[in-house]
């Protein structure tokens, strides 16, 4: 199972992948990892917890199919970098 910090670090570079942005916050870490946790176990649950292309490319091979919550946070994020 993924740890919290690894899945956080996932998220934050699904996200931010899309679009080179500003350092993410606190906030936006936590509003990511609450919103996309299960998009992450559904559709990129073979992947290793770390950083990584195959991850990067999971979320956006991906992004049309993610709950809306994970795809509003994902957007509320690329619109502040």
């Amino acid at each position: 199972m993924i740890g919290r910090f690894g899945l956080s670090l996932i998220l934050a570079t699904a996200a931010a992948s899309a679009a080179i942005a500003a350092p993410m916050s606190d906030e936006d870490k936590s509003a990511l990892q609450q919103q996309c946790a299960g998009d992450f176990t559904t559709f990129c649950a073979g992947l290793p917890p770390e950083d990584g292309p195959e991850t990067q490319a999971c979320f956006q091979k991906n992004m049309s199919k993610l709950s809306p919550g994970c795809q509003n946070a994902i957007q509320a994020y690329k619109k502040k970098g």
